[in-house]
């Protein structure tokens, strides 16, 4: 069993100052004192400010010996963990765009799929509470940020949860590289979806997969024939958000 960290380093400039601009609950924000002045280093002392959080300035020497893995910038908060919803606290329309992680567990995969997710209007990540990565101090950093933007959940079972969205009228779209249908020739206008994406080894589990609606694949014609699924997730979710956006579905 996995025990939960009290407090988390959010590490790096644009991840702190979007953990304040979310007014996630942060302790303490600690900045290099030789870093660089710019527009971001000067909202994260405006903010921290504001909401009246403690600044505290370390020597260069002390950043290098605690953050060996990650580039913290010049800048990290002492924060508490990430907080998870609940399936019921997911709000459905028929624009919503949502992801379900079928065991992800590569810290930078998540990472980056967050912030695609974020950046692309998803309106909830699913992810499974065993054999998947939880949002943890790297996917935090990695995310650039977006993590403190994008709600997550943590369920017991997968196709349950996909179950419960279908009877919302979401329709879930699988992917895998055998299909013959192809992501782009879906309509993706006026309705939910929920796109799944699968481990980054052994792809969507098949009881998963019988849960979907629509099994996708996107084209190739390189000689690797393989993309990583961060790479997956931006292409599918970007083009969603794209035959919305030109439907209309958005402000």
């Amino acid at each position: 069993m996995r025990k939960e960290k009290s407090e988390y380093f959010i590490i790096g400039k644009r991840a702190v100052l979007e953990a304040l601009r979310a007014h996630h609950q942060i302790r303490l924000v600690i900045i290099m004192e030789n870093v660089k002045k710019d527009d971001i280093v000067d909202n994260i002392n405006s903010l921290a400010k504001k909401q009246d959080i403690g600044t505290l300035y370390r020597d260069d020497q002390w950043f290098a010996r605690r953050f060996t893995t990650l580039n913290p910038q010049g800048v990290v908060a002492v924060g508490e963990p990430y907080s998870y919803l609940s399936l019921e606290d997911l709000k459905i329309k028929s624009n919503s765009i949502f992801l379900i992680l079928d065991r992800i567990q590569d810290p930078q995969n998540f990472g980056a799929i967050i912030r695609s997710a974020e950046c692309s209007g998803v309106s909830g990540i699913i992810i499974q509470e065993k054999e998947s990565v939880d949002v943890t101090e790297s996917v935090m950093s990695i995310s650039s940020g977006a993590v403190f933007h994008t709600k997550i959940v943590k369920v017991n079972n997968l196709a349950n949860s996909i179950r419960y969205l279908k009877e919302k009228g979401v329709w879930v779209v699988g992917t895998s590289a055998d299909s013959k249908q192809l992501y782009y020739d879906l309509d993706y206008r006026n309705h939910s979806f929920a796109v799944v994406l699968g481990n980054e080894g052994e792809g969507i589990r098949q009881g998963i997969f019988k849960e979907c609606d629509y099994i996708v694949s996107i084209p190739m014609r390189g000689r690797v024939n393989s993309l990583n699924v961060a790479a997956t997730a931006g292409i599918i979710l970007f083009k969603i958000f794209e035959v919305k956006k030109i439907n209309g579905e958005y402000d």
